[in-house]
């Protein structure tokens, strides 16, 4: 689900040298793909047999517009195993809460339960490991009512009406995102749900403070 491919920028001006490459999948190919990354025109059922390579899985606000992401999610994980490489999957998807914020949207919404299942259906390996790190919480969720939902919904009652915020309103946004992530969410927004490969000791690749 990679979309206009805006995240290899930002994966590149994150890791700086240490960026490798870049390639995305996706149904449909954006007329603003950057020219400097590969693209795959695949559906998420076949993702799999393209990750020769690549050690960094991530999919954004996508999973949950997969129908089967059950097998999507053992079939590469079972592909990334067999190479006998580290790697990390990172799925950031929608929790119950943006059932409000921004409507019914794909097949589902994630739990902590229905996340634990999908990872019950991985234990065909015991190469791996799993964290679902829930995002956001009551800050971050009134922000995003006051300065993304509602504008959008008088957006579409009175079309004349600015739903773009201005740069003050995309500061709270982030401000309150920053609160969040020091607190033990109890109402999500999202989560980021990971698997990752047991040689990897994941703790140690975040600092304590960003």
């Amino acid at each position: 689900g990679c979309g206009n491919g805006n995240y290899g920028i930002g994966f590149q001006n994150f890791l700086g040298e240490g960026f490798r490459s870049y390639t995305g999948i996706d149904i449909y190919k954006d007329k603003n793909y950057p020219a400097q990354y590969s693209h795959i025109l695949c559906n998420a059922e076949k993702s799999a047999d393209y990750l020769d390579g690549h050690n960094l899985i991530v999919s954004q606000s996508s999973l949950e517009h997969m129908e089967n992401d059950k097998f999507i999610l053992k079939e590469v994980t079972k592909t990334l195993c067999d190479s006998n490489k580290p790697f990390i999957q990172i799925h950031v998807v929608p929790a119950t809460a943006s059932l409000i914020l921004y409507g019914w949207h794909g097949w589902r919404q994630y739990s902590h339960k229905n996340l634990g299942s999908i990872f019950n259906n991985l234990t065909f390996s015991n190469k791996i490991k799993m964290k679902a790190i829930p995002l956001g919480g009551w800050a971050s969720f009134y922000a995003h009512l006051r300065y993304i939902t509602v504008p959008y919904l008088l957006k579409k009652i009175f079309s004349k009406y600015n739903i773009h915020g201005s740069t003050t309103h995309t500061q709270k946004i982030k401000s309150t995102a920053l609160k969040d992530k020091h607190t033990k969410a109890s109402i999500p927004i999202f989560w980021a749900f990971i698997i990752y490969s047991n040689d990897i000791n994941f703790d140690s690749l975040f600092k304590e403070e960003l």
